[in-house]
């Protein structure tokens, strides 16, 4: 869902162009998502509902929305609902002012299921087509409850770049012009994009030869967690990553080198 990917599309961390490499180390290489070995699902998203005013809290974001297609301001941009009959919902995200993605959200017949399907196109070029079914564990009827996400089904994923430099790595998704450089000092990295909200950064902390730690942070405030891992035979790198505020399972994106 659209929650999901934003939150993958923050992992797509700056080439290093002007920077001093520093010697080889695991992580250097490019990657690419295998869905198949990833663990994605598990997020809870809840809808509640006040007169004619929604709000949703989910995927370490809280905000207001009406179903009339007004826009609403969220933690990564601004959103506009539009209700186009009892079981079935549009919305419309933008990131600085261009537009991010579109989900339509679809009710089961027997109110049950809930499928969030999201489609955008990559400022790179191509496009993204996901697909979340959650399911209903609290309310009765329509929008209104508690999901929980239990399948999610991605298109093609993009490659990831990651490369050394003095003290730190830099991160580079050429699909979404995203790019970062962050250093194992404690000193907040740079990150840039057209998908990259204001006020968004990051800090990485090493904890071995094969391993590092990451927080990344909206206007100073934590958005998640995530260790970055790779395998004895370097083939492999495991990003599992914890939602600030939330007690959502941590999701699991299984890398692989290329």
């Amino acid at each position: 869902m659209k929650l999901l990917r934003k939150s993958m599309l923050l992992t797509a961390l700056l080439s290093t162009t002007g920077l001093v490499l520093a010697a080889n180390t695991p992580f250097a290489g490019t990657w690419k998502v295998n869905l198949e070995k990833s663990v994605l699902v598990g997020d809870t998203v809840k809808f509640s509902s006040t007169g004619d005013v929604m709000r949703l809290t989910g995927g370490g974001e809280s905000y207001e929305f009406k179903t009339d297609g007004t826009e609403s301001k969220t933690r990564f941009g601004a959103a506009s609902w539009k209700k186009i009959d009892e079981k079935t919902w549009e919305e419309t995200d933008m990131v600085n002012g261009h537009l991010d993605s579109k989900t339509t959200w679809t009710l089961s017949a027997d109110g049950k299921t809930l499928t969030a399907h999201t489609t955008g196109n990559k400022p790179g070029g191509g496009s993204f087509d996901d697909t979340s079914t959650y399911v209903r564990t609290a309310g009765t009827k329509g929008l209104a409850g508690t999901w929980k996400n239990k399948e999610f089904k991605g298109s093609a994923p993009s490659l990831l770049t990651l490369s050394d430099i003095e003290n730190g790595i830099a991160f580079d998704e050429p699909d979404f012009k995203m790019k970062a450089t962050g250093t194992f000092d404690g000193k907040p990295g740079n990150v840039e994009g057209p998908g990259i909200p204001a006020g968004a950064s990051f800090f990485i902390t090493r904890t071995g030869p094969h391993s590092f730690k990451m927080t990344r942070t909206q206007n100073g405030k934590p958005f998640d967690m995530s260790s970055w891992t790779v395998s004895p035979d370097g083939k492999s790198l495991a990003v599992v990553t914890r939602t600030a505020g939330t007690t959502d399972p941590p999701t699991k994106e299984v890398f692989e080198k290329q």
